[in-house]
């Protein structure tokens, strides 16, 4: 599977597959083929022999999880859009906090290529954002609350999970969302750590953090209840070919600039943004 560990749609397909116990490999950097059908959008997996998946639902239905309902796929939009919106507010941050994710390449050449090239889709999602905050204002403190509150209400009552007794596609997006925000601390992990409207959803988070305990990729680790071990960060080498990458995608801005808005464009013209 390709994608970064930083994205929510990433984060479900990971913990689908842990849910079902099926072993993967994941990889930060797109391969050519993939790269040149839909640029960075992620995740992008292959089962097996299969032809390669783009969105997280899609891949998630392939695996033998249910599909969301279409109000509830337009609510986990509307709370990424606002969450996603404060990703960019201290670019060394963003750069920095993405500089520790880890490859799983069995290769070690490969995986210090992938770091260095992943360097790209951490510049085309940057500058995205950036531009969505030029154009319009990142969400409130309120509007967060009231965007996660909305979740606390679907919870049946008595039920440990949105999917009832075990967790569902829509448990790995919301918790993918979680990690999302716990990856770099802003202000929605705070709203969702400390506002009072959201102690059942806190439950929640504790649930899917105590089942998924053993998940590699858990960001909310330190964050929420139980609290459990932090994840395994990238080595020193490996952090460097990030950063190598990073510069170069500066140094370049000229070709790299416009070859974000390109795939921008071709992503949204194939209609390829389902989560």
């Amino acid at each position: 599977m390709y994608g970064n560990d930083h994205s929510p749609w990433v984060q479900a397909v990971l913990l689908g597959l842990h849910e079902k116990q099926i072993p993967y490999t994941v990889v930060i950097a797109p391969g050519l083929s993939v790269f040149l059908n839909s640029g960075v959008l992620m995740p992008a997996a292959k089962i097996d022999d299969g032809p390669w998946l783009l969105d997280s639902g899609r891949i998630l239905f392939e695996l033998g999880f249910s599909e969301v309902e279409a109000d509830r796929r337009q609510a986990l939009l509307a709370a990424f859009a606002g969450a996603a919106m404060h990703r960019t507010e201290s670019p060394w941050q963003f750069w920095h906090r993405f500089s520790y994710v880890r490859d799983g390449h069995p290769v070690l050449a490969r995986r210090l290529w992938n770091q260095f090239w992943r360097a790209f889709s951490m510049f085309y999602f940057f500058t995205l954002i950036t531009v969505l905050r030029r154009t319009r204002p990142a969400a409130t403190t309120e509007e967060l609350a009231r965007s996660f509150s909305g979740w606390r209400e679907r919870l049946v009552s008595g039920a440990e999970f949105f999917g009832g007794s075990t967790p569902d596609t829509v448990d790995f997006q919301l918790f993918g969302l979680i990690q999302m925000c716990a990856s770099i601390p802003g202000r929605p992990l705070a709203v969702l750590r400390h506002d009072p409207e959201l102690a059942r959803l806190r439950e929640w988070i504790a649930a899917m953090q105590s089942r998924f305990s053993g998940h590699a990729h858990l960001y909310s680790a330190g964050y929420f209840e139980p609290e459990l071990p932090e994840i395994t960060s990238a080595t020193a080498i490996e952090r460097f070919c990030y950063w190598s990458g990073a510069l170069l995608m500066w140094v370049a801005f000229p070709i790299t600039l416009p070859t974000t808005v390109y795939f921008a464009w071709r992503v949204r013209r194939k209609g390829l943004q389902r989560p």
